[in-house]
């Protein structure tokens, strides 16, 4: 059909071979031939044997059985076959009948391109005729950003659906000149199947990818001027903030040159008055010395006056007869001995008072040294540096006054929505007691939130599960049971539960090829399960749990170590006990209890699961999902599911401690 040597050529559904003279012809440098029914898979391997580039795949490509094996459906027109059951092809061919059914691999076309792994700089050539899975297949391609690995692409498209789920082929067109193919040949010989050759246009393809380059350039660029707009408002706002605080500043520094002038004014004062002490105490001191001199010739004179008195005694004896005539001459002695005796009283006063004048000026002095050093320290210092600390710690005062204010608000919202929550459920507990005779749950700060308990209950009454499985056990146990219970009751003529006497019986029994309970709950921690244990107990639901004791045991994935429940076996045997049908599964991880050595401690959940049980329905909800640990266990568990190229859905589930849900094979 064209002369453009091709290097890789890949046919989907070849069929019996017919078209493998022409290949012959292209001599393509590598043929890959891609066949499910087993027939023509082996005729193919014989017709091919002497190519040595051919490769025969007994395969189907298909895009929603995930890789898994799936049942294809051969008729007795044997080029009709298909995964799908047959619909319009029934009015095309009257007589078209079943001869058998194959278990055939499955291959997504995402997969089977990873393992074509396509050389970039050379040309291929994909050819579909996949019957009922053409357009899916095309679809899924084209929106992967794989389709333009193949610069041509040959397809097989029926006329009216010919299938039961065949997508319909009107708007696949559209989506592959979205791809930047076009129409080159359409054969219509056949008016039942046309024939389509469809051409990559390279440089359609580059003008649109310079387009998104030249349109992100353009985005960068007014991001970046909108950065250099904020900056400039910020440099702006700053500025404004500097001038006003050097405006206040300047104000502050002509405050303090003012009392600057008032401490020099009082400490020229201060020297004036120290001069003036100076010269007092020096006169002080002058007349202390005087006073001392006078206060010496006094004692001197006292001295003389003392030696003369002796003298006089000694001659008194000799005078005693002078005595009578000398009588008046002995008064006027006498008189001048006491005049004297005063003058040198009133001198000894005189003498402690100037003695208490000088200690007086002496403490003067030392005050006014005093408050002159002071001053000259205050002087030395900065006055802006004092001005800083002063607004530093008036800062910091405020800070740590809003901190204190903030804290006891806290404190405070927090003690009043617990009494709140306490009295709340105390309420409820009362009222459930009076109205039912039973006990309500109750929750805590270490259970799951009330949101989480309605978004589960929702869960179970919306869908019929085949089973719930549970990491970690407590309150949301006996939730999910009594949730299951009465999901049984709106289920009644289809569900799985029954009462017999008062006791909710499970109708499969325990045995080696069915479930012995609907819920299956890990717990590691001996109190808590014997606690939840007779929690199920007392309120008649130990026939729809099955509580497994599952201490923590050392667990290795790719190089991390983990501490996680002893449940490899339990799992296992649900797996045998499911196998043989798709099962509907409810898991709920909320164990065990993160830490901050092992934050991902939740993580091998997923892997324990997918290793026995990746083939069914599983509805996975994470609890805590707002804590950091619980956010990279998700973004593993993401990595993970891709790996294994399994389909997934996901959901944030708004509650208290944040919830994720994880929908696989939907």
């Amino acid at each position: 059909m064209t002369s453009t040597p091709v290097h890789t050529l890949v046919h989907i559904g070849p069929g019996n071979g017919s078209q493998l003279p022409e290949y012959e012809i292209m001599a393509p440098a590598r043929l890959v031939l891609i066949e499910p029914l087993p027939t023509h898979a082996n005729s193919l391997r014989r017709l091919a044997a002497s190519q040595l580039n051919a490769q025969v795949w007994e395969q189907a490509i298909s895009c929603r059985h995930n890789n898994q094996p799936a049942t294809f459906i051969e008729f007795n027109l044997s080029e009709a076959s298909s995964l799908h059951q047959p619909s319009g092809l029934l009015q095309l061919y009257p007589g078209i009948k079943t001869l058998r059914q194959h278990q055939v691999q499955t291959q997504t076309p995402a997969a089977m391109m990873a393992t074509l792994n396509l050389p970039k700089s050379e040309t291929h050539r994909l050819v579909v005729e996949a019957n009922g899975e053409e357009t899916a297949i095309m679809l899924e391609l084209a929106q992967l950003g794989l389709l333009q690995q193949f610069k041509q692409v040959q397809l097989a498209l029926p006329a009216t659906p010919l299938y039961i789920n065949e997508q319909p082929t009107e708007q696949l067109p559209q989506q592959l000149q979205d791809c930047h193919f076009e129409l080159m040949q359409e054969n219509t010989d056949d008016p039942d199947i046309h024939v389509q050759l469809w051409q990559f246009n390279q440089h359609s393809y580059q003008r649109e990818q310079q387009q998104h380059k030249l349109t992100a350039t353009i985005k960068e660029q007014e991001q970046h001027l909108a950065q250099l707009t904020a900056q400039l408002q910020q440099e702006q706002t700053r500025h404004v903030a500097a001038s006003n605080n050097a405006d206040a500043l300047t104000s502050q520094v002509t405050d303090l040159k003012k009392r600057n002038a008032e401490s020099d004014q009082k400490l020229t004062t201060l020297q004036q008055s120290l001069g003036e002490a100076e010269a007092l105490q020096a006169q002080t001191q002058k007349e202390a010395a005087a006073l001392k001199e006078q206060c010496k010739a006094a004692e001197q004179a006292q001295q003389a006056a003392q030696d003369q008195l002796n003298l006089l005694q000694q001659s008194l004896a000799e005078a005693q007869a002078q005595l009578v005539s000398s009588e008046d001459e002995l008064t006027k002695y006498k008189n001048y001995f006491q005049n004297r005796k005063k003058q040198h009283e009133a001198a000894e006063q005189q003498i402690v008072e100037l003695t208490q004048q000088l200690s007086s000026a002496n403490e003067q002095i030392n005050q006014l040294t005093t408050q002159l050093q002071q001053q000259q320290q205050q002087q030395a210092g900065s006055k802006l540096g004092e001005l800083e600390q002063k607004m530093e710690q008036l800062f910091a005062d405020q800070a740590e006054q809003l901190r204190q204010n903030t804290n006891a608000l806290g404190q405070h919202v927090t003690k009043m929505h617990a009494s709140s929550n306490r009295q709340w459920q105390a309420t409820l507990a009362v009222q459930h007691s009076l109205s039912f005779g039973e006990q309500p749950l109750q929750f805590s700060d270490t259970s799951i939130s009330p949101e989480l308990a309605q978004h589960l209950i929702t869960l179970v009454q919306n869908n019929n599960y085949d089973l719930i499985i549970e990491f970690g056990s407590g309150h949301s146990t006996s939730l999910l049971a009594r949730a299951l219970l009465s999901q049984n009751k709106r289920w009644q003529g289809n569900g799985q539960l029954a009462l017999h006497n008062g006791e909710p019986q499970t109708q499969l029994m325990p045995s080696e090829h069915d479930l012995p309970k609907r819920v299956i709950s890990f717990e590691h921690n001996k109190t808590f399960y014997q606690q939840t244990k007779q929690a199920l107990q007392q309120q008649g639901l130990s026939q729809i749990v099955e509580l497994v004791y599952a201490p923590l045991v050392d667990y290795s994935e790719q190089g991390s170590d983990y501490l996680f429940y002893d449940c490899k076996d339990k799992i296992k045997q649900l797996a045998q006990i499911l196998a043989g049908r798709e099962a509907h599964i409810l898991v709920l991880v909320d164990g065990p209890s993160s830490t901050q050595e092992q934050e991902s401690a939740r993580y091998p959940a997923l892997s324990h699961l997918l290793k026995n049980l990746a083939a069914h329905k599983l509805d996975i909800i994470l609890d805590d999902y707002h804590r950091n640990g619980e956010q990279h266990i998700a973004e593993q568990w993401r990595s993970q599911l891709k790996a294994r190229s399994l389909h997934f859905n996901e959901a944030s589930l708004h509650c208290e401690k944040g919830a994720l849900m994880l929908e696989i094979n939907h």
